[in-house]
């Protein structure tokens, strides 16, 4: 396995800030020799997690050599299913903290099952889409919001860097003041996007603005041919995994301990959406 250039073409992401590293697709050659080589490069990373995007002709392969299969995305690769299998190098990132209580709020979720139904904003509120000039301020609701996040929101040289990228970001406006905001982050290789970044203000909480949002990134991809949408969501946010239930979105599994957000590492949630049927 070429490490760098894997890198390169961004096929292996080493994700300092969140101690993982991501692995999509199947380099070739033995399982075994590929994980010995992922163990290597977390031990120098300091990584205690791996995390490999397997499709169904790899899967078997990787579980048979001790990975967990904690969910799977529909459509990832263009219409084909990505299998999330993990390997965990610590107990300690193994261990769920609150797997009961995230249980129950899937409960709560699942029952609220929707559609997608187009909801209208309350009174007084404006979406629009997000330019470079408002990066500054939507930083600073990012760091107000998040005390700690997986990727650095905070900065707005970094907003700015995505824009200019494959991400593409809506928001809303209270009294001309970004009160709420959501992205898609679009894969063009893979033909998928993940939706994702979603902050609203406390002040702002309570108005259901996340399911406008998710309505209009939806038309958004579909403009740009994206027909496979997925989010991961706090397991343990209610609001924001009801939001994806809502909206028709599919739940298919948890990662535990899969990032650092809000108040350190957290298990995330699988949504997804086809828009058009997977190839499996």
């Amino acid at each position: 396995m070429n490490v760098s250039r894997m890198i390169e073409r961004g096929e292996l992401i080493i994700d300092r800030q969140n101690q993982r590293i991501k692995l999509f697709g199947h380099p070739g050659g033995e399982t075994e020799a590929i994980h010995q080589e992922l163990c290597t490069l977390a031990k120098r990373e300091s990584a205690s997690k791996l995390i490999v995007y397997a499709r169904k002709a790899e899967k078997e392969t990787f579980v048979q050599t001790g990975y967990r299969e904690e969910g799977r995305i529909d459509g990832f690769y263009a219409g084909e299913n990505a299998y999330l299998l993990s390997w965990f190098l610590t107990e300690e990132r193994a261990a769920s903290a609150a797997g009961t209580l995230a249980d129950e709020i899937m409960q709560i979720s699942l029952a609220k099952s929707g559609s997608g139904e187009p909801k209208s904003l309350p009174n007084g509120y404006r979406m629009r889409a997000a330019h470079a000039a408002d990066a500054e301020e939507m930083a600073r609701l990012y760091k107000q919001v998040f005390s700690t996040y997986p990727t650095p929101l905070d900065d707005p040289a970094y907003i700015r860097q995505t824009m200019n990228e494959s991400t593409y970001y809506f928001v809303i406006e209270w009294n001309d003041a970004i009160v709420c905001a959501a992205s898609a982050e679009v894969s063009r290789k893979y033909r998928s996007a993940e939706l994702t970044d979603c902050v609203t203000h406390p002040d702002h909480l309570g108005n259901s603005l996340m399911q406008p949002l998710f309505t209009t990134l939806q038309r958004k991809m579909e403009e740009l041919g994206i027909y496979y949408l997925y989010t991961l969501t706090r397991a343990l946010s209610l609001g924001m995994n009801v939001t994806a239930a809502k909206h028709g979105y599919q739940y298919r599994g948890r990662l535990i301990n899969n990032c650092t957000i809000f108040s350190g590492f957290e298990d995330m949630n699988i949504w997804v959406k086809p828009l058009k049927a997977t190839w499996e």
